[in-house]
C-alpha cells in the first residue's frame, strides 16, 4: 500500500503498513557537476534586425485532441481512430500533396524572399534605405504546418541630421497550413494595447479594405504624442500578414520631428496593400 500524501504533497507514514525488511537506502547524492538541460526551443531574434516587438502573431500550433472517455474500450478507438486517420491522412495527401490539410490563402504564394517583393515606394519621399549590408535582414523557414517569411529595411531619415537614428520597415508573412487562425486574430492584433510600457501608449483600431479583417496599432508617446511605432496586421483566410514603422532616436536634439500619425498611415497602408498585391 502506497503512502498517503500529506499537505503540499509530501507523503505521510501509513500507520497499517508492515515494517519492510529491507535495510533503508542511501538518499541519492545529486552531482553538483552535472550539466542542467537547456530550455526547450529557445526563441531567437535575427541578427541586424530590429529589436523585437510584442508577442502575438507567431506561429500557431494546434492543441492536442484529449483522450478518449474510458467508457468506450480501447481497442475501438484504437480501430476507429486509425481508420478516420488513414482516410484523413489519405484524403489530404491525394488533394494537396502535403500530409497537412490547408486552408485557404486568399491567393498569396509562399515567397522565400520577401524583401524581394516588398514594397516601400511611399516612403521613399521621407526616407531612403542603408548601404550598409545589415541595413536589409531577411529569413524564411517553410516546415510541414506552417510557412513564414520576413523581411526588414534600415531607412536613414533624410530630415535628420542625427547619423544615430534609425527607422526600420519589417514584413512578416505567414502562412498557416495546419491550423485556421481567424478564431483568435482580432484578439492577438488587440493584445498589442496590453504591451503598454512607461512613457508609451498604445491603441488598436480596425481598418476597412483589406483581407478578412485588418488592423493598425497606434503607439505614441504618452505626454508628447510623437509615433514610436505603427504597424498593419492583415489576415485573409489562413494567410497572415504584418507591415510595421518603427523610429529609434539616439538623441533628443530635436532637429527633426518624426511624421505624423496621419502620414505614416497613409504610406503603411498603401505599400501594405501593394506588398499583398506582389504576393498573388
Amino acid at each position: 500500500m502506497s503512502s498517503i500524501p500529506g499537505p503540499g504533497g509530501a507523503p505521510q507514514p501509513n500507520p497499517y503498513q508492515q515494517p519492510s525488511t529491507q535495510p533503508p537506502q542511501a538518499p541519492v547524492q545529486q552531482n553538483p557537476y552535472a550539466q542542467q538541460a537547456p530550455p526547450p526551443f529557445p526563441q531567437q531574434t535575427p541578427q541586424g534586425g530590429p529589436p523585437a516587438g510584442p508577442p502575438g502573431f507567431g506561429p500557431q500550433f494546434p492543441v492536442p485532441t484529449p483522450a478518449p472517455r474510458k467508457s468506450i474500450p480501447g481497442w475501438a478507438w484504437g480501430i476507429g481512430g486509425v481508420v478516420l486517420a488513414s482516410a484523413a491522412w489519405a484524403g489530404t495527401l491525394f488533394a494537396t500533396g502535403t500530409l497537412w490539410a490547408s486552408g485557404d490563402f486568399g491567393g498569396h504564394a509562399y515567397e522565400k524572399d520577401l524583401c524581394s517583393v516588398a514594397q516601400l515606394s511611399s516612403f521613399e519621399g521621407r526616407y531612403e534605405k542603408g548601404t550598409e549590408k545589415n541595413d536589409e535582414t531577411k529569413y524564411s523557414s517553410k516546415r510541414p504546418t506552417v510557412d513564414q517569411s520576413y523581411c526588414s529595411f534600415d531607412l536613414k531619415d533624410k530630415e535628420s541630421t542625427d547619423e544615430y537614428s534609425s527607422t526600420y520597415i519589417t514584413y512578416n508573412a505567414t502562412w498557416h497550413k495546419a491550423t485556421d487562425p481567424s478564431a483568435e486574430y482580432a484578439d492577438l492584433a488587440k493584445s498589442n494595447e496590453d504591451y503598454d510600457y512607461e512613457g508609451s501608449k498604445t491603441v488598436v483600431t480596425r481598418l476597412d479594405g483589406m483581407g478578412d479583417e485588418a488592423w493598425l496599432t497606434t503607439e505614441t508617446g504618452d505626454t508628447d504624442k510623437e509615433l514610436n511605432r505603427m504597424e498593419v496586421n492583415v489576415r485573409e483566410g489562413w494567410f497572415t500578414f504584418r507591415m510595421s514603422w518603427s523610429d529609434y532616436s539616439a538623441s533628443s536634439s530635436g532637429d527633426s520631428k518624426v511624421p505624423s500619425a496621419e502620414d505614416v498611415e497613409k504610406w503603411l497602408v498603401a505599400d501594405a496593400k501593394a506588398t499583398l498585391k506582389e504576393l498573388r
